[in-house]
């Protein structure tokens, strides 16, 4: 199978990328999850890794070369052959029964990357209309992956000039979602990822011939049947979205029971519906309920010294900052990009959009993907707090150390991948300037 190694967009407002360095060569053996190549934007520098194992083939970019957000740049193949491109069927076919409308001019908005393995993501919604004026700061739409619901800014003042994805569509990154005009269009268009194009603005009546055409009475073609996937081994990883694993956590399902069934995924909250019906058959089955998941806890020590120095710094030098905002961002920074995470601080909750940047760490609103209980202050001395609808971080102070303690259960946060978060959140807390580079 042929996976296109794209120019991922680091930011929302970003154009391209300066790839560092390649750490694969070119028809060389890789697996997924290795790192491929560095790239630099204005603001950071990030490895980016395999999405898949196979032979890389068909690079087109150099180190030090600046390359257009969403280009391809290289190629994972089965061989160590560079495969030809093969049209999409589906995709061809549509464009072939109507002809094509052509778009406004403008810039592109693509389908972002969130994720250094992510493949595609879902248009959960769309937050502006064909044809309405946008700013640089407006939230044009919002996209879910398996790790995140995210809200993406339209990055450039215009106008929505073209939509070329609706709500559900499971869009490739880097591909073409949206145009953004600098004047306003006459005929915006709007239409699926996967449709011909037709425009919000067209308003002609079909030809008289063609109303009187009888209606096509003959049965629809079947689909054709999903191929289901074995059954996961245990310790697989199972791809779901936060709030699907959530409402699984909540109703006490098992998703590894609705991977089995050879669902696709990675499993969204619309398919709650099947994971019930999936659990359902396999306690008519078995005759037992099924069991809640065990919980992974671990624990770190650091010293306090080097964050209370940090944190005073940042309320004098940071727009906004405080210390709850400095350790959501720490969390968020240590789960993945683009995660929230709720603080809660002598009583008081706090939900934050965490970025790496301490400034852009701003207070929002839903559902975490992470909760720290910061108890630092108080008489507790240790604290290992169940998890709820998201892993748990305690902090507490014991003499002249914090104890940090991650509870979580496998469907929210897996055994090795809990080890790395607390890691990678406890080496910022005992030293904050990491954060900073």
């Amino acid at each position: 199978m042929r996976h296109d190694i794209i120019m991922p967009a680091l930011g929302m407002a970003q154009d391209t990328g300066t790839l560092l360095a390649w750490h694969k060569s070119e028809g060389e053996a890789v697996t997924q999850g290795e790192t491929l190549f560095e790239v630099e934007t204005d603001k950071t520098t990030m490895e980016v890794e395999a999405p898949a194992s196979g032979f890389l083939v068909g690079i087109t970019a150099s180190d030090g070369d600046e390359v257009p957000v969403g280009q391809v740049i290289a190629i994972i193949s089965d061989s160590a052959d560079t495969p030809a491109k093969e049209p999409d069927a589906g995709t061809e076919s549509a464009k072939a029964d109507a002809p094509a409308q052509a778009l406004p001019e403008g810039k592109p908005v693509i389908m972002p990357v969130l994720g250094m393995s992510q493949d595609s993501g879902v248009l959960v919604g769309w937050n502006k209309e064909p044809g309405d004026a946008v700013k640089q700061d407006d939230i044009l739409f919002e996209v879910e992956t398996d790790k995140s619901v995210v809200e993406v800014p339209a990055g450039l003042d215009g106008y929505l000039a073209a939509r070329l994805a609706a709500a559900g569509d499971d869009v490739p990154t880097g591909e073409t979602i949206a145009i953004i005009s600098e004047g306003k269009v006459a005929d915006p268009v709007d239409r699926a990822y996967s449709q011909s194009a037709t425009t919000t603005a067209s308003t002609e009546e079909p030809p008289a011939e063609q109303a009187a055409t009888p209606a096509d009475t003959s049965p629809a073609p079947k689909k054709p049947e999903t191929a289901k996937r074995p059954a996961p081994a245990p310790g697989d990883k199972i791809l779901a979205s936060p709030k699907l694993k959530r409402l699984a956590y909540q109703a006490g399902y098992d998703l590894a029971l609705l991977a089995a069934t050879g669902h696709p995924q990675p499993f969204h909250a619309s398919d709650f519906t099947a994971l019930k019906d999936a659990n359902t058959s396999a306690h008519k089955r078995t005759g037992t309920a099924v069991t809640h998941e065990a919980v992974t806890r671990l624990s770190a020590r650091v010293s306090p010294v080097e964050l209370d120095a940090f944190l005073g710094w940042a309320s004098d030098h940071v727009e906004a900052a405080n210390d709850a905002s400095v350790i959501a961002a720490f969390a968020g920074a240590s789960l993945g990009d683009h995660s929230t995470v709720r603080i809660h601080r002598r009583g008081i909750s706090e939900t934050y959009a965490a970025h790496t940047q301490l400034s852009k760490t701003v207070a929002t609103e839903g559902e975490p993907d992470l909760i720290v209980h910061d108890l630092r202050g108080t008489l507790i001395s240790s604290a290992e707090l169940p998890p709820d609808s998201a892993p748990v971080i305690s902090i507490v102070g014991s003499g002249n150390e914090l104890i940090l303690t991650l509870t979580s259960i496998d469907s929210l946060l897996a055994g090795k991948d809990a080890a790395v978060v607390l890691d990678n959140f406890a080496g910022r807390m005992a030293d904050p300037l990491r954060h900073l580079f």
